[in-house]
């Protein structure tokens, strides 16, 4: 992810346009190449990173388009993986180092002898030939690197900064036509996955339209919602025909201007097989489910669910009776989703023949909150439930045993 340093843009009468760069020019390709075999080269040698600054710096220098250049080797660092020269308490190891030192001086008296004695001592091997401060971040070794090619890098420029946009953006809206259905199916995973605030509404047939709060919509955790944000960009590049439109908020002094793209861009999304992904608490409590639940299974596909005024959502886990038979739906609402829950509610106070649970994330309410929910919709009162980051298996069983005895399944599809 590139920060606010890094991103380039132009604005002309209220509307911003971030400055890409052309993925066939050789120019370019060239510096991209350079930059990533100084890089591929460092991991090989396990270089420290005080080591790798002075190519860099020459390279980024000598280009001739510095700010590029350093915005290039930003997402290649992103890339690496840097470890502590040795496995050690450097600060323990240190102090300990110290006061043997101390010591020995002070016994030896003067600074031959003192020199003499520890070279001998067990304590200044510890070292490695005197790597006193090896835990500080330029001596801190190279030990791995996600290579890619020099397009893939630059494509990743393009896409970040985008993604830096929208790290300050008020809201945005998102217009999707004529998705497959697969495709659709995987980009609302990303929006699941990314846990964003969104409404999404059926403008016809063939298309759908988002609006999705932006983190300066969000008034707490607003740095973590904005990343996650700017990670699921790179999902709506996926589709074939998109186009997205954010209020962005670049500066304090309350100027907002208008971000418009579409897949004419040519943006590259760098997101692969994610329809394989299955994310670590969801795939744990599969494998919970299997293991204590008998009467229940996890069902495949979850569906897409019409809701009122054109709006449509979409559960997180669908369940199916053990041999067949009814089908129940679990959509979890998380620290951001109040407003979400508040018109999910209304909307089932409405149609209590949706076959649906709700899970509440405890860090968007409390007891107190939950239990006025419960008062003012108590016929949705049993099928709702606290949980902390992710539902039991025993709490859904117990919810599913008691609720949904039969279901119907004509209104989902």
């Amino acid at each position: 992810m590139l920060t606010r340093p890094y991103i380039h843009f132009r604005r002309r009468a209220g509307k911003i346009f971030p400055v890409f760069l052309n993925p066939e020019d050789g120019r370019l390709a060239a510096l991209a190449e350079e930059l990533l075999q100084v890089y591929r080269s460092g991991a090989e040698e396990q270089l420290r990173r005080g080591e790798l600054e002075e190519p860099v710096e020459a390279l980024c220098r000598g280009s001739g388009m510095t700010e590029v250049a350093e915005a290039l080797t930003k997402l290649v660092e992103d890339r690496c993986l840097f470890h502590p020269a040795q496995e050690l308490d450097y600060p323990a190891a240190r102090r300990r180092l110290l006061e043997r030192s101390a010591a020995l001086l002070l016994r030896e008296g003067d600074a031959e002898t003192y020199q003499r004695a520890w070279r001998a001592d067990p304590a200044a091997a510890v070292f490695g030939g005197g790597d006193l401060y090896g835990d500080l971040p330029e001596h801190e070794v190279l030990g791995g690197f996600r290579d890619l090619t020099a397009r893939e890098l630059l494509e990743r420029y393009n896409l970040a900064q985008v993604q830096g946009l929208l790290m300050r953006a008020q809201r945005l809206k998102l217009r999707v036509s004529d998705p497959e259905t697969g495709e659709l199916r995987r980009f609302f995973k990303y929006l699941k996955f990314f846990r964003l605030l969104a409404e999404i509404r059926r403008v016809d047939a063939d298309t759908l339209e988002l609006e999705i709060s932006g983190p300066f919509a969000i008034f707490a955790n607003s740095r973590k919602y904005a990343l996650q944000l700017a990670g699921f960009f790179p999902a709506a590049v996926l589709l074939k025909k998109w186009a997205l439109t954010a209020d962005i908020h670049w500066n304090d002094r309350g100027e907002e201007w208008r971000l418009a793209l579409d897949e004419s861009c040519g943006l590259r999304s760098h997101y692969r097989n994610f329809s394989s992904y299955v994310p670590e608490e969801i795939a744990m409590f599969h494998r919970l489910f299997r293991e204590k639940v008998r009467s229940w299974q996890v069902a495949g596909e979850t569906p897409f669910i019409e809701g009122t005024e054109g709006r449509v959502f979409f559960p997180d886990l669908c369940f199916r009776r053990a041999g067949g038979g009814p089908t129940v739906y679990l959509e979890l609402f998380h620290r951001w989703h109040r407003t979400d829950l508040e018109r999910r509610l209304a909307f089932l106070s409405e149609h209590p023949e949706i076959p649906l649970l709700i899970g509440v994330d405890r860090a968007l309410a409390d007891e107190s909150v939950c239990a006025g929910w419960a008062a003012q919709y108590p016929g949705l009162a049993p099928r709702m439930f606290p949980f902390r980051d992710f539902p039991g298996v025993d709490r859904v069983r117990r919810l599913l045993d008691a609720n949904f005895p039969e279901t119907a399944e004509a209104l989902c599809r």
